[in-house]
């Protein structure tokens, strides 16, 4: 719902630095909140042309740096992928360039082949797409 928000305003707003570090539960209430905008913009022409965020969870095209909203939903698939498998996205990648190498390539996370539930699993690829195949936050928050 927090993705949804960001990127359904009228300049959609990029957090860019989507990862389990930022997102923050309530122990009082159980609520949900997206913290450290510190990186995120107001997109006001159809891509971004920085490259900022944490490498682990950045789409392939913010290494590129020419990007819009749907980096965001990469990088929500590897946070789900962490939370479930208790690992970050692409452990076995030593260096950044090798993360980056991986990422452009198509190359997905090991720990992806640890999930055994099927529709999760599907779920968090279908997050990590091509840029221009993966969903919007409305329809992630629609699905089964």
């Amino acid at each position: 719902m927090g993705l949804k928000y960001l990127h359904e305003q009228e300049n959609p707003i990029i957090h860019r630095d989507i990862k389990c570090d930022n997102i923050f539960i309530d122990k009082n209430d159980g609520k949900i909140t997206i913290g450290d905008l510190g990186y995120s913009c107001v997109l006001k022409n159809d891509y971004a042309n920085s490259f900022s965020g944490t490498p682990e969870f950045m789409a392939p095209e913010v290494f590129e740096s020419k990007y819009g909203i749907n980096a965001d939903i990469y990088s929500f698939g590897m946070c789900l992928l962490e939370m479930i498998t208790l690992e970050k996205p692409y452990k076995e990648c030593e260096t950044i360039w090798k993360i980056y190498t991986y990422s452009t390539q198509g190359i997905l996370p090991k720990s992806l082949h640890r999930i055994h539930n099927e529709k999760i699993k599907e779920f968090i690829k279908n997050c990590l797409k091509k840029e221009n195949e993966r969903p919007k936050a409305n329809d992630l928050l629609n699905s089964e």
